[in-house]
């Protein structure tokens, strides 16, 4: 059954850019897992609980059925995306080529500002492992990987990326009670490290194992891949 999501509440933000914030609340909300596959958008609602008008919530809803984060059905409303197994699959391919591009790209590129910022985010994934705060560790994962798609200076990578992100992520949230998340964590490691050298094969080479080891059971994470 789908279920409706929005409260009358407090407003949110202030009156600018709207549509933006209002893209990027459900955005995090869809990532946290507070808005769950299925379940339905209801415009008026939702501004409601933002304190905003339903103009800019409306506008945000048609974005995001464009990027793929929401899917409207005729004469039911418009609802939180639900990926078939088939769907994820080729999500999670094309992520992996994405961002095994981004990493080559990104490697020569990082200054040692850069390199000590994503040190920085993966110590907090680490204490988020510890702590077992899924819903942190899958918030910092995604700002560490956005953080090397904008160092591959490609604009274009990174906006295809963008529209992908929700069906990459639900892999993730899907698959987080699985591991250790203090493991899952610092398989981070080897990517920074990696990245470290400034060698952009090896950048490449490790964000690839990196995203394949996701798509593996529990029993053989972590393990290598045939990788040339």
């Amino acid at each position: 059954m789908h279920s409706a999501i929005g409260e009358p509440g407090e407003g949110a933000f202030p009156k600018a850019a709207l549509s933006d914030r209002v893209r990027e609340f459900i955005i995090k909300a869809i990532m946290s897992g507070e808005m769950k596959p299925g379940q339905r958008i209801v415009e008026s609602a939702l501004a409601r609980q933002l304190g905003v008008s339903q103009a800019p919530v409306r506008e945000a809803i048609r974005d995001l059925v464009l990027m793929g984060f929401l899917e409207t059905e005729p004469y039911k409303g418009t609802f939180v995306r639900s990926f078939t197994a088939e769907e994820l699959y080729e999500v999670y391919t094309v992520r992996a080529a994405l961002e095994s591009l981004a990493a080559r790209l990104a490697a020569p590129r990082a200054t040692d500002k850069d390199l000590a910022a994503l040190q920085d985010i993966l110590e907090q994934m680490v204490e988020a492992g510890k702590a077992r705060d899924g819903n942190r560790m899958v918030r910092l994962d995604n700002i560490f990987h956005e953080a090397i798609m904008k160092l591959s200076g490609n604009r274009l990578l990174y906006n295809l990326w963008q529209t992908l992100r929700f069906g990459y992520w639900t892999i993730v949230t899907t698959r987080v009670s699985e591991y250790n998340l203090e493991e899952l964590a610092k398989r981070h490691e080897d990517l920074l490290k990696a990245l470290q050298t400034r060698n952009p094969q090896k950048a490449m080479t490790a964000m690839r194992r990196h995203i394949e080891d996701l798509g593996k059971p529990p029993a053989n994470f972590g393990q290598e891949n045939d990788l040339e």
